[in-house]
């Protein structure tokens, strides 16, 4: 998702400075806040201060990035409830673990920023919560942009959110801001001219009282007394049928007829020109595969970067596919990193297990390694070592970092991948350490710009953790 390499991002190209402290060994300094794990809510605020991560649900550290100073870690903090608006960016300061929510609902009191007003029904909607909140990056200006359904601008000072992007135009008019307006689809009838015509004769709107009611002549006495008979209504001019819908501001896969717009997966990549990166899946079922680029150049129109069909047969950019089922949606890609213009994605089943690449600038695709599992292609095989892939996916110190397959049945543990032999290994926690107790679901890693060790988003706290040794302690929660 989302982690982009953002040293890179901004230009900055020499090793910055990490406000982490040095490595605590918890498996000896067992009585440190920061080395005892446990649950909420009786972990709640125990190290860092500010806004809890807990809100009494199952609340996930989603994607996010850390600052180029390596000062502040911004997260998205999805509560996985889509119907309502509770969901926020947050900022973790790595120097201290206190944590301060950025925009968006956290519960129904603490609440930071607005989004646009519009009148509804009853009351004035608020457009643009954060209530499906998957992923935050930093645009060039220095505003946020989070995936929550759709993409939508943040003011980093104020928390006030306006929308960026949309895949779809909301079906109730009423809720609409202007920005939205754009959207309109092309081929929606044109008004009808209200302009009289000016070439047919006059003829008396006559209306007159029969045995079955009043019944207007005018048509009649037109034909009777000589005069023509009014013209037929003229035939509506026929509407420019566009290759796709919402004047290119929508995104269509291979199919470029298709009437209903891609819905990408909820993750992305920003790059330094604040163009936005997303992945579609072959759906609507049949619409083929791509990498799909938001032009910040061009008012962010939906182009591409690289496609292939439902068969494999490449349509943009090389190489190849990364799914062998004509008829499902592919892998369910979990995660982004990106290092250079090269970006990488981690995810199954399908029933493959893979980590695939995607230059974007020539749209070429790579496999970089892939594990098969019950009858899946081997084709998509790549690497040694038994350490399963995950859908997190971190770039850091010329390595690829995932976690073992997350359920949970199975431990924490991370999975270091060489990107250019698809080789797994398996680093396992340090025993006695935050990281080596509780099951391994819904774990997400955040590279440290100029640093080696990762954080860790796991069992409702952020983690430091140091892949040479598997030493690791809890930096918030």
């Amino acid at each position: 998702m989302k982690r982009f390499a953002l040293i890179l991002t901004l230009g900055l190209l020499t090793p910055q400075a990490h406000a982490l402290s040095t490595m605590i060994d918890c498996a000896k300094d067992t009585a440190n806040a920061r080395c005892v794990a446990k649950n909420a809510p009786d972990g709640v605020g125990t190290v860092g201060s500010g806004s809890s991560f807990y809100q009494g649900g199952s609340e996930q550290l989603r994607g996010g990035f850390v600052t180029p100073d390596g000062q502040t870690l911004y997260v998205a903090l999805e509560t996985l409830r889509n119907t309502d608006p509770f969901g926020v960016v947050m900022a973790i300061d790595l120097n201290t673990g206190n944590r301060r929510v950025v925009s968006g609902y956290l519960n129904t009191v603490e609440k930071v920023g607005r989004g646009v007003q519009v009148q509804g029904d009853r009351d004035l909607l608020d457009l643009y919560t954060l209530g499906s909140v998957t992923d935050v990056q930093r645009l060039p200006d220095g505003s946020l942009v989070a995936y929550a359904g759709q993409l939508i601008r943040i003011d980093p000072t104020t928390g006030d959110r306006t929308l960026l992007w949309t895949p779809t135009t909301a079906a109730d008019t009423r809720v609409r801001d202007s920005v939205e307006l754009k959207y309109a689809d092309p081929r929606r009838p044109a008004a009808a001219s209200s302009s009289p015509s000016t070439s047919a004769p006059t003829v008396p709107n006559a209306t007159v009282s029969t045995p079955i009611g009043n019944v207007n002549v005018g048509g009649l006495l037109g034909g009777l007394l000589g005069g023509n008979k009014p013209a037929a209504a003229p035939a509506p001019a026929p509407q420019p049928q566009p290759t796709a819908p919402g004047n290119g501001y929508f995104c269509t896969q291979v199919n470029a007829k298709a009437v209903t717009p891609a819905l990408p997966m909820p993750y992305m990549a920003v790059d330094g020109d604040g163009s936005v990166y997303l992945l579609g899946n072959n759906a609507p079922i049949a619409a083929g595969f791509a990498l799909f680029k938001l032009d910040a150049k061009n008012d962010y129109r939906c182009t591409s970067v690289s496609r292939f069909d439902v068969n494999g047969d490449n349509v943009q950019g090389s190489g190849i596919p990364w799914t062998s089922s004509l008829a499902g949606t592919g892998p369910q890609f979990g995660d982004f990193a990106v290092n250079g213009t090269t970006l990488y994605a981690s995810g199954g089943p399908n029933p493959n297990y893979i980590v695939v690449s995607v230059d974007l600038k020539t749209g070429e695709r790579r496999l970089i390694s892939g594990q098969t599992d019950q009858g899946g292609a081997q084709v998509f095989k790549k690497g040694q070592g038994a350490a399963h892939i995950g859908s997190a996916l971190a770039y850091s110190g010329g390595a690829l970092y995932t976690t073992q397959v997350q359920v949970s049945a199975v431990p924490f543990a991370l999975v270091k991948i060489d990107p250019a032999t698809g080789d797994r290994t398996l680093i396992e926690p340090a025993k006695g350490t935050p990281l080596s107790k509780g099951r391994g679901s819904s774990a997400t890693l955040y590279p440290m710009p100029g640093s080696t060790q990762l954080l860790v988003g796991f069992n409702g706290a952020l983690h430091v953790m140091d892949p040479a040794t598997g030493l690791n302690y809890i930096l918030s929660r």
